[in-house]
């Protein structure tokens, strides 16, 4: 017997059963419900047997046993300690995470499964072991399968070894299976009678108001016992608590369990009570959590699993239907101390439907670890790895890809990175193991080793059901608005200041600091040490201990580091903020959103986030999360970027051809648009683009001579297809692609590296392209009949192309100088050119009458006939006369010109004429040169009055000194193919001096020389002129209301000069005859002055008279006309100038009109108004058509005469009884109207 006992559990009686099989098999399975003590109880009889085998402890190996859970590792060690009467670290002890209690004469080792993972990879054999147990095998976690593989191939290797698997559900057969059909040993648990109850829900039934239905009938039916309810999560434990505390069921007490309780609220579950307890648990109550007490169990059939998704590499919390063996698990918790009661909310049929059993979690999860571990210890391909459920191909494809994200695996060898064999020797996650290597390069190991830590544990933050606002208020105060890992800096940098010198902590002050942060005080211990122990990893593997976080924040790592470093390990769970969708979307077609916990959840969203998490519940959130450039992905993680380059075009300025890159991750854009020099991304397209924009496109700033080349090609070509109406049609841009490709070396991009070549030895001669090089076809024979100039007698016409339907000029267009207009045959752009000749010919024939069409055919034939007759003659009229005269001649029929429609044919064969200025600029254009002639006729106007002044023309002259000028002179010899024709020279007033000038009309010449000739006696004369001016023989009343009544200017000059005309006589030609009128007019000058005084004093008063009766019957209904015309007249006789403009001859006598005015009123006091209103209704249309013309040329002469011509005809109208200077009619008006418009 051995030195220890076994107390009175199910597995120790039996022990018999059990050794026996051991002693049989190098592999034993052992089956039994929780409670029965095989937890316990196994160690011993594996170390009882291994003594019997003289293989104790310091004789040859330890009992190893594993544990899930570190709390469970530790607290059996003790238990087993004290049964076996020794103390901890003695011949029982255990080693953890961040915990070890063993010594020398340790024989029996708990430790978590994690423990002897981490042992394979310095002891691959693992010596150290007689027999090792693997307990809570049914867990089947990721550790507990790689080592139920590894050990499968380590017993082939140590024949010595020993294996025990320890079981909580039924599910033995594939353990044993797997193990070469190893006995299986059952051990019954500790229980009563267990009585089942089906309580289906109802369709529409909550699940919570399910829950307190059953609970209400348990009550009924036995009001002791505490009940044991599973539910799938918090949120739906809390919503239970809260239906069953507002139902206020009387002596009960709700008691709800999940892992973010404060660990005083777990710890109530294991205290007695004096009241029924109703304990509200996860899963986590099946096998890791023996809750005493409990009679019944409510199952809901329901729990959240976690679930790896590999395609969307999303980690999916949603809730499952449990399988039998977790409900089984769930009915062993009742009937442990007394009979219990199972009630089920579901239907047995559900039951029977369900899955067997719970999927193994290395079908659940990332495979990544595993991956990387197998690799580290060079265990051969995961493929071939003896797995117990061998993970899904796709599982592993997605452990591979993970492991390529972060930079641990060549994608290409399969071998682990320099990256991936630091992170095997972290007992980390690769991701999280990733930021911390990524750290050290970026000098923030410290910041993100204590990220890490935080990230490794369980949320340090606590939020009570019964506190969640004040817990959010506490936690409030460490949030960071775009970080929450920074949230986590902010949280440690709080908590350093409970330490004591900077090591221990002050544990009195800081519980009472967590206690009102809602901090819990275990995880953040926990938090310390996981800090702790990766401290010492990485300063063993990097032989240096990182630097602490600094208490000051100001001494802390950039941000943006410690984000790019936490990047690295997670690159794919990044999200861009889609407005429209409010959502982020992600990599892999995913999209997520922030988690309610999150700081930056409810604050304005970020452009990009990157998230710890990506957990899927009733959607896809994203658990702890922060704010990032989405540069950074490119910085960190190049090896899942891709870029595709586009738009490559020329950058004159660079002398380069650049691109955009785009850079994109895993579907989201990281870098919309980045320029790159595509030579180096692409120097085939490089080379196209160069070719195509710089040298085609005229992209090279220099000067070459090859452009020039190109750009007269260029040329060339244009004007042959405008000639031809093909644009677009000649020039082929492959073909001069080609012939600068064949001969520009590939490598050339850059218009440096073109500038080398083409300066080496002449290269650049070889560049000079000519118009066979780029054109389609050959045009030459086409392009004969198209001829730049069009020549006629000894004159020759440019004549210009072009093909655009839409242009005014489309066709063919003959260009000509102003100059040239005047002799321009009207008739010579109707032949047009040869090439459009036939076709214009048959249009013109088609366009006949049809009866006249069919005597002229066939047309074809007619066609042909004209032009060989035509061939070699120059026309001397229009193409529709001559075509008319020789159809007419060959058929017989009478064809005018006229019969001919030239509208019909289409622009581009109606030839044009355009006509420019001296400038260049066009002054016209169109298919009728005669009314461009026209419309061109005042400028041609212009044009011959400058060419004649060019002879003519004199100015500043204070004497007569212009020699003799002739009233008329017919120039040919001016500028200008057309001479300048008949011109009338005379003297122009200039103010101060007299020139000369000559005019086109006779009336403007009359007019400025009788100004001319004024202005000159004037200036000869200015003492007499000072004379009459200081004695001018007018009343001031008279001469101030004259120019109250003109709009004019000063009143005496003006009758100064007109007076100075009459003194004159008749107007000067030369010297001689204008010394002679000086001589004479001297004498006379106050004379004339006199009488035209006496006849605007005697105008002045009759105008009085006039208007007083006006104005007393302005208002009349009948004599209101009249008096309308007579403001009319009036204004015209007082206008502005009127003294001059009448002249001496009128002017002496200017008072008649006033006076025939005076004799209209006179008669129509005396005959009848109807007898006035005829005599008007003769003159008013001269007058009004008189009127528009003159007020459009107030200064031209031809009108002023007009004017006068309609005031004699008045008198003869209106006063016959006044004497007349002319004889006048309203024909004779009409005539000079028409001739002057």
């Amino acid at each position: 017997m051995p030195d220890w006992d076994y107390p009175d559990l199910p597995v120790s009686r039996r022990r018999e059963e059990i050794l026996a099989a051991m002693r049989a098999s190098r592999v034993v399975v052992v089956v039994g419900e929780t409670g029965s003590g095989k937890t316990t109880q196994l160690p011993k009889m594996a170390l009882e047997l291994a003594r019997e085998r003289g293989n104790a402890q310091g004789k040859g190996g330890r009992i190893g046993c594993t544990q899930p859970r570190r709390l469970a590792a530790t607290s059996v060690a003790r238990r087993v300690a004290h049964e076996m009467g020794t103390a901890e670290g003695g011949l029982v002890g255990y080693q953890v995470r961040f915990a070890e209690k063993m010594g020398e004469a340790t024989a029996i080792k708990f430790m978590t499964d994690g423990i002897l993972l981490a042992e394979t990879q310095g002891d691959r054999s693992l010596r150290q072991y007689d027999t090792l147990i693997i307990d809570e095998a049914h867990e089947r976690s990721l550790n507990i399968d790689f080592l139920l593989g590894y050990l499968h191939r380590l017993l082939e290797r140590r024949r010595d070894l020993r294996l025990v698997i320890s079981s909580a559900t039924l599910d033995a057969g594939r353990f044993s299976e797997f193990y070469g059909n190893a006995p299986v040993v059952e051990v019954e648990g500790r229980t009563y009678p267990v009585e089942d109850h089906f309580l289906p829900g109802s369709e529409d039934e909550e699940l919570r108001h399910h829950v307190a239905r059953a609970v209400e009938w348990i009550s009924d039916i036995d009001d002791e016992g505490d009940i044991l309810i599973f539910l799938p999560g918090e949120r739906e434990i809390r919503d239970c608590a809260k239906l069953l505390e507002g139902r206020g069921l009387p002596g009960t007490e709700i008691l709800p369990v999940f892992a973010r309780l404060s660990l005083a609220q777990q710890q109530r579950v294991f205290q007695a009570s004096r009241q029924r307890r109703v304990v509200l648990a996860t899963n986590v109550a099946e096998t890791s959590l023996t809750i005493p007490g409990i009679v019944f169990v409510v199952d809901s059939g329901l729990a959240r699993i976690s679930r790896f998704n590999p395609g969307r590499q999303v980690q999916r919390l949603q809730v499952e239907q449990i399988s039998q063996a977790s409900a089984r698990q769930r009915r062993g918790r009742c009937g442990r101390v007394r009979e219990g009661v199972c009630v089920r909310l579901y239907d047995e049929q559900d039951l029977k439907e369900a899955s067997e059993f719970t999927d193994p979690e290395i079908r659940r999860s990332s495979l990544a670890g595993v991956v990387l571990r197998m690799k580290a210890l060079r265990l051969g391909e995961i493929r071939d790895f003896p797995f117990l459920d061998p993970p899904s191909p796709r599982a592993v494809t997605e452990g591979f890809r993970t492991l390529e994200e972060v930079g641990a695996l060549d994608s290409r060898q399969g071998d682990l990175t320099e990256v991936g064999r630091s992170l095997a020797r972290l007992p980390l996650d690769p991701r999280l193991g990733r930021m911390l290597v990524e750290a050290r390069e970026r000098k923030v190991l410290g910041e993100v080793l204590i990220i890490v830590a935080g990230l490794s544990v369980m949320d340090v933050r606590e939020r009570p059901a019964e506190k969640e606002s004040q817990a959010d208020e506490a936690h409030a105060g460490f949030d960071e608005p775009d970080s929450d890992f920074l949230t986590l800096l902010n949280i440690w940098h709080r908590l350093r200041e409970y330490r004591k010198d900077g090591r221990s902590w002050q544990r009195n002050r800081l519980r009472k600091f967590c206690r009102e942060k809602f901090l819990n005080m275990r995880r953040v211990m926990e938090w310390d040490q996981v800090a702790r122990e990766l401290s010492r990893l990485l300063r063993e593997q990097y032989g240096q201990r990182p630097a602490v976080l600094s208490g000051n924040r100001q001494d802390w790592g950039d941000a943006d580091e410690i984000h790019k470093s936490i990047l690295s390990g997670m690159p794919r769970q990044i999200g861009v903020w889609e407005k429209e969708k409010r959502h982020y979307r992600a990599t892999g077609n995913r999209s997520f959103a922030v988690f309610p916990g999150s700081g930056l959840f409810g604050r304005k969203r970020p452009g990009w986030v990157l998230g710890f998490d990506l957990v899927e519940t009733s959607r896809l959130w994203a658990r702890k999360v922060a704010a990032i450039a989405p540069e950074w992905v490119e910085d960190v993680a190049p090896q899942l970027c891709r870029s595709r380059f586009h738009s490559p075009s020329w950058d004159e300025q660079q002398g380069a051809v650049y691109g955009i890159e785009t850079v994109l991750c895993g579907g989201l854009t990281l870098i919309p648009e980045r320029r790159v020099h595509f030579g180096r991304v692409d120097p085939r397209a490089a080379h196209e683009v160069f070719i195509r924009e710089a040298i085609l496109g005229d992209g090279i700033r220099s000067r070459c001579s090859y452009k020039d080349r190109l750009k007269v090609v260029r040329q060339e070509v244009e004007r042959a297809e405008h000639k031809l109406g093909r644009v677009g049609g000649l020039w082929s841009d492959e073909a001069a692609y080609d012939f600068f490709f064949e001969r520009i070396p590939g490598e050339i991009a850059t218009a440096g590296a073109f500038h080398r070549w083409r300066l080496q030895d002449r290269n650049e001669d070889r560049l000079m392209i000519c118009l066979s090089d780029v054109v389609w076809e050959e045009v030459s024979d086409e392009l004969a009949l198209f001829p730049d100039v069009v020549a006629h007698g000894d004159k020759s016409y440019p004549v210009a192309y072009r093909s655009d339907p839409e242009a005014p000029d489309d066709g063919l267009v003959f260009e000509i100088g102003i100059d040239e207009l005047a002799l321009f045959p009207v008739y010579l752009p109707g032949w047009g050119v040869p090439g459009t000749l036939k076709e214009r010919v048959e249009l013109l024939v088609r366009s006949l009458p049809k009866w006249q069409r069919q005597a002229c055919f066939p047309i074809a034939e007619a066609v042909a006939c004209f032009l060989e007759l035509w061939q070699d003659w120059e026309p001397q009229c229009g193409l529709d006369a001559a075509l008319a005269e020789f159809l007419s001649e060959r058929s017989g029929q009478v064809i005018e010109p006229g019969h001919f429609e030239p509208g019909r044919m289409p622009p581009r064969l109606r030839p044009r004429l355009r006509v420019y200025g001296d400038a260049g600029e066009e002054l016209a254009l169109g298919e009728d040169v005669q009314s461009i002639k026209d419309r061109l006729a005042g400028l041609l106007r212009e044009r011959r009055e400058e060419s004649a002044n060019l002879k003519w023309e004199m100015t500043g002259g204070e004497i007569w000194s212009f020699g003799e000028v002739p009233l008329q002179v017919d120039d040919m010899e001016g500028k200008g193919e057309a001479g300048c024709g008949l011109v009338f020279p005379a003297l122009v007033d200039e103010g101060e001096t007299v020139g000369m000038r000559a005019f086109l009309e006779e009336e403007e010449a009359m007019e400025s020389h009788r100004a001319g000739c004024v202005r000159l006696f004037l200036l000869g004369q200015e003492e007499q002129a000072g004379f009459v001016r200081r004695q001018f023989p007018m009343y001031p009343t008279t001469r101030l209301y004259a120019s109250m009544l003109s709009a004019g200017g000063e009143l005496s000059e003006e009758l100064l000069r007109c007076a100075s005309q009459g003194a004159m006589g008749a107007l000067p030609r030369g010297e001689e005859e204008f010394v002679a009128a000086c001589r004479s007019g001297k004498s006379r000058l106050f004379e004339c002055v006199q009488e035209l005084c006496r006849a605007l004093e005697e105008a002045v008063e009759s105008h009085s008279r006039i208007t007083t009766w006006m104005e007393r019957h302005r208002e009349d209904l009948h004599l209101g006309v009249v008096v309308r015309d007579l403001d009319e007249q009036l204004s015209w006789l007082w206008r502005a100038g009127f003294a001059w403009k009448a002249g001496f001859t009128r002017m002496r006598r200017y008072q008649r009109y006033f006076f025939g005015i005076e004799e209209r009123i006179s008669r129509l006091e005396n005959q009848p108004l109807v007898r006035d209103e005829e005599k008007r209704g003769r003159i008013r249309p001269l007058w009004e058509q008189w009127m528009g013309q003159w007020m459009a040329h107030p200064e031209a002469v031809r009108f002023w005469e007009i004017g006068w011509m309609l005031e004699e005809l008045r008198l003869a109208e209106f006063a016959p009884g006044q004497p007349r200077e002319m004889r006048v009619s309203g024909k004779r008006i009409a005539t000079a109207l028409e001739v002057g418009q």
